[in-house]
């Protein structure tokens, strides 16, 4: 998430390869993320203008859920002006 974070903030596009294997890395230890690390990564997917896989999203959300009651209004602010720039819809 911080390093996904920091390529957004710098405005600076990781290569393919990066960003694949960033994705893998996520998905393997997304049960770790905590509100902020879900609302870092899915801003920084938006903001490099990058969509990210089916499964990663589908991993985020599940945690999102598990975490819903740790997100504060900038959190739920910044996913949800994710979503809106990444065209995705929140799974009810």
């Amino acid at each position: 998430a911080n390093t996904l974070w920091a390529f957004a903030t710098l405005e600076l596009q990781p290569s393919e390869e990066l960003i694949a294997g960033m994705m893998k890395q996520a998905v393997a230890v997304q049960g770790d993320f905590n509100a902020q690390g879900i609302a870092n990564t899915l801003w920084a997917f938006a903001t490099l203008k990058l969509q990210p896989s089916e499964e990663l999203m589908v991993g985020m959300m599940t945690q999102a859920v598990a975490v819903q009651s740790n997100f504060k209004a900038q959190k739920i602010a910044n996913t949800l002006w994710a979503f809106a720039m990444l065209g995705l819809q929140p799974s009810e």
